[in-house]
């Protein structure tokens, strides 16, 4: 029997190199799409944060234009009822800071004189005369002063305006109760000793109410001014609850 070729070796093979597999090659960083997203949805609302604030910035902005240019209205008005009011009781009175003014001395002193029995004082006539006029002269500049006109559309709360009203009412009132006063007191110069007397009472009474009436005027007046920052503050003990 034939033996085969026992001495022929059978060659190796050689091994197959292994196969390639395809290799992902990872895109940069910032070129990810999850990367790109999450980037895109903070800018978004990064600028949506500053949208808001700079339309917040501006509306304060002009809030606080549109507040100073009405203080400054408010101011001016202030300085105008300031100079009418003082213009007129100046006419009649002193004014003395931080004090109601004094008005029509020599009033209160002729009608006091003609309470009493007795003869009439001299002068008495020419001094009710002339306080009767003074007080007229004093209160129709203030009665035809348009000053509603010049406390309206300016930003002033409603207490603001009913000062500066309620002072214009009151003090143009007093007024024209002082001309009242001084005119029934003429009328006592030729009367009688007894009915001398109930007249000048009953002017006496006029006189005390116009006196009250200006106080409550010049607290409301005081009030009005401090609102509008002419004065340090409001005196709002002379005026109770009215203001804002």
């Amino acid at each position: 029997m034939a033996i085969k070729g026992k001495g022929k070796t059978r060659g190796r093979q050689t091994a197959r190199a292994p196969r390639r597999a395809l290799v992902e090659v990872k895109s940069p960083f910032f070129l990810r799409r999850w990367v790109q997203v999450s980037l895109a949805f903070v800018a978004g609302l990064l600028l949506m944060v500053f949208a808001v604030w700079v339309t917040n910035y501006l509306r304060q902005q002009r809030a606080d234009d549109k507040a100073a240019t009405e203080a400054s209205e408010q101011r001016t008005a202030g300085q105008k009822w300031k100079s009418q009011v003082e213009g007129a009781l100046g006419k009649v009175g002193t004014l003395s800071p931080g004090a109601p003014p004094a008005v029509f001395p020599d009033l209160a002193t002729t009608i006091s004189a003609l309470q009493k029995k007795g003869d009439v004082p001299d002068g008495a006539a020419a001094t009710l005369k002339q306080a009767k006029d003074d007080a007229k002269l004093a209160s129709d500049p203030l009665k035809s002063f348009k000053l509603s006109d010049e406390v309206r559309d300016i930003g002033m709360s409603e207490g603001q305006v009913s000062w500066f009203l309620n002072s214009q009412a009151r003090i143009v009132e007093a007024l024209e109760l002082y001309a009242q006063a001084a005119a029934n007191a003429a009328l006592a110069i030729g009367a009688p000793d007894e009915q001398r007397a109930a007249i000048a009472d009953a002017a006496a009474a006029l006189q005390d109410s116009a006196a009250q009436i200006l106080l409550d005027g010049w607290g409301d007046y005081q009030n009005a001014l401090g609102s509008v920052q002419l004065i340090d503050s409001p005196l709002t003990s002379l005026t109770g609850a009215t203001g804002p």
